[in-house]
This record gives C-alpha cells, structure tokens and sequence, in this order.
C-alpha cells in the first residue's frame, strides 16, 4: 500500500483544484466588455425618412393633393402644386410642417384643426446588412426595426463554422465607424438581453 505524504497531498489537491479551475473557465462563453446602454434605441426615436420610403400624405377634402409618393433617390418628393420638395433627412413631422407652410398659399389651413396629414407608409430605406457565416448573407429590407437576433433570423441562421460569441456591428454615426462586440452565447443564455440591440439603418451584422 503506498502512502502520500502530506507534501504529496498538498500539492494534488492544488493540481486538482487548478483542473477544475481551467475546466470551469473553459466551458465559460466569452463575453465582450461593453457599454450597450450607449447606444440608441431606433424605436424610441422619430423615424427619419430616407429615399426609397412611401409617404402617405391626406389633405382634408383636397385628393387633388393626397395620395401616397415614393422619395427619389435624391431625397425628394413629387407633391401637387408644391412640385419637387426635399424630404429625406426629415421626420414625418417635419415634413408635414413643411408642406402644410408650402400649401398654406393655395388651401385654406384652419389653425385650430389639422387638415393636413403626413404618415411613412412603408419603411423602405430601413436597410441593414448581414455578412459572414449566416445561411443567407446580403442586404435586407425587413420594412420594420429588427434586433440583432432577428436578423440572424432572416439570415437563417448561423452556419456550423460561425464564431457566434466574436460577432459584432459596424455602425456608422457622426462620420465615424465604431465596432459594437455582441456573443450569441450570450445571446440564446438570455442572461445578456442588453446586447440585442436594435440595428439601425446601414448597421453591418459581421459573424465571422
């Protein structure tokens, strides 16, 4: 029978802990270290128009001057009796306010009652972009805002080679391109709900 020294034993209970250290860290999904609170929330915002969107405009009993328009790909719109009018860039707001200062000169505009409505009917230039190993990678056009887990989603997924807990978004705001890390693991766990994030129009999911 051979017996171990207490010397002996200290040093494999230490190798044992130290393999259940590494087994523990090593089953442990990466987790990027980032503030997500930074970033906004698409839905929480007035929706900017861009070109390619449908606007819905109503002008009480004047259909002469309703009807739904396209804005071109130069920002404009084609309005009756206002003709070209520039509207990307603008919210639906704005832009009835502009108009309804625009056809102030031919309609009669109550200012105790609204006659002129302005609405985005179909969210065209909400464009986003899913690269890498998705099923379906390519430029979307999903006509709502999308988290990051539904665009996975209309990517059909992530292919068996994909990094999911390296993925990140390019996005690109005030003229500059920031990375924002995001960890599928830490995704499907739903024990980090921060990181699905709303993408914003022209963000580019990468999963590598």
């Amino acid at each position: 029978m051979t017996f171990l020294t207490p010397r002996w034993l200290s040093i494999a209970a230490f190798s044992t802990l130290w393999m259940l250290l590494l087994g523990t860290l090593g089953c442990t999904p990466y987790l990027p270290r980032y503030d997500y609170e930074i970033e906004p929330d698409p839905t929480r915002l007035e929706y900017v128009i861009g070109p390619g969107d449908i606007i819905d405009i109503r002008q009480w009993k004047n259909p002469d001057v309703s009807g739904r328009v396209r804005v071109f790909p130069d920002g404009n719109i084609a309005v009756p009796l206002l003709g070209q009018v520039q509207a990307a860039g603008l919210t639906a707001r704005l832009l009835r306010e502009k108009l309804a200062k625009g056809l102030e000169k031919f309609i009669a505009q109550g200012s105790d009652m609204q006659t002129l409505t302005v609405g985005v009917d179909e969210f065209q230039s909400y464009v986003i972009s899913i690269v890498g190993e998705v099923t379906q990678p390519g430029h979307y056009q999903p006509g709502h805002y999308v988290t990051v887990l539904d665009a996975i989603g209309l990517a059909h997924g992530l292919t068996p080679y994909a990094k999911g807990e390296r993925m990140f978004i390019l996005r690109r705001a005030t003229g500059a391109q920031r990375k924002i890390p995001i960890s599928y693991p830490g995704l499907t766990t739903g024990k980090h709900p921060e990181m699905n994030l709303y993408l914003m129009r022209g963000d580019v999911l990468v999963v590598p």
